[in-house]
């Protein structure tokens, strides 16, 4: 069978980005190939019409089939990023690796989106968000439900595990927010930084609203910050991510991504003046303000990202909130 071929570029020598289409606005995702031993996979892409046939014939242009991968690597539990785990590792027999806390998502995919759905559902009441407005996100949830797979993780690593290879000896660094499972992957060496989605070129990834099983935060973005404030320290000569073009100058781009949020906390503080807000309020608010379009996905992503922006501002203790009605209020001190 003759595979497609998409963007298959050389990041370093025996390192390859593979840009992976998809039918959304992120219109793509990029997995890598690291050539040596093990022959190792770096995300797998989701499970869409074009992505697996386009995978099968970028590895094939290397000169693989995906029955020679030895390895497959997991950033985190995002469909994205892990959807053809399973069907790659059958085909393969390859060690599938990923953070100890995205083993059980991958393991029962389809039962932990749904426990998620349901549970972000049931904050509409909180975010002021009408529940006929928020059953809109259903579908949008559900609509992720088919392009995963389940998948046994034969390898779970935490922080400071290393992943050996005679090509790069990648160190694994926790780096929740975006989700509370990411890891990237760092080769001191040669100054080469695997990214998933915590660090991208052109945006800065969504901030997770955390699940109460999983945590006591409510959201990732205390976290995301954290973990961006640690890859400042490290020398990076090119991060390679999980969408766009890789980066170049990561603590430019790191400092960048600080300032955005400074700008957006700032905003915030100075339309809750004089008034208060619900969390939805804000959203609509923030999306006329960056002129972006009204959507029930930029609705909903742009909740995710206010929700982090009001749990650290109450902790500057620039914001009270108000419970009333099971709706939460907030105002400007």
């Amino acid at each position: 069978m003759e595979h497609g071929v998409v963007k298959v570029v050389q990041a370093a020598e025996g390192v390859f980005k593979i840009e992976l289409p998809m039918p959304y606005s992120m219109n793509h995702v990029n997995v890598y190939l690291v050539e040596g031993s093990p022959l190792t996979l770096i995300d797998t892409g989701p499970i869409m019409e074009g992505v697996e046939d386009a995978l099968h014939g970028s590895l094939e242009s290397r000169g693989y089939s995906a029955d020679r991968l030895e390895r497959i690597v997991v950033t985190h539990s995002h469909p994205d990023h892990m959807g053809l785990a399973a069907r790659l590792k059958a085909a393969s027999g390859a060690e599938l690796v990923c953070h100890r806390l995205a083993s059980d998502s991958m393991s029962d995919y389809q039962g932990s989106a749904i426990r998620e759905r349901e549970y972000l559902i049931g904050m509409a009441e909180m975010l002021g968000l009408p529940s006929e407005l928020m059953e809109m996100n259903r579908a949008l949830m559900d609509g992720w439900l088919d392009v995963a797979e389940s998948a046994e993780a034969d390898r779970m690593v935490e922080d400071g595990d290393t992943l050996e290879s005679d090509r790069l000896q990648l160190q694994v660094i926790y780096t929740p927010g975006h989700s509370i499972d990411h890891i990237v992957l760092y080769d001191a060496e040669s100054g080469l930084i695997f990214t998933g989605d915590h660090l991208l070129a052109g945006i800065t990834p969504n901030p997770d609203v955390y699940l109460p099983w999983m945590s006591e935060k409510l959201s990732g973005l205390p976290d995301y910050l954290e973990s961006l404030a640690r890859l400042k320290q490290l020398q990076v000569r090119l991060a390679l991510p999980g969408h766009g073009d890789w980066v170049t100058d990561v603590s430019g781009r790191i400092e960048e991504i600080f300032l955005h949020h400074e700008e957006r906390k700032s905003y915030i503080v100075d339309t809750l003046r004089g008034r208060e807000m619900t969390v939805l309020e804000l959203a609509l608010d923030m999306i006329s303000f960056v002129a972006a379009e009204l959507s029930p996905t930029n609705v909903f992503l742009a909740m995710r990202e206010i929700l982090g922006h009001m749990v650290i501002l109450e902790d500057e203790q620039r914001v009270t909130r108000e419970v009333r009605k099971g709706t939460w209020y907030y105002g400007a001190n």
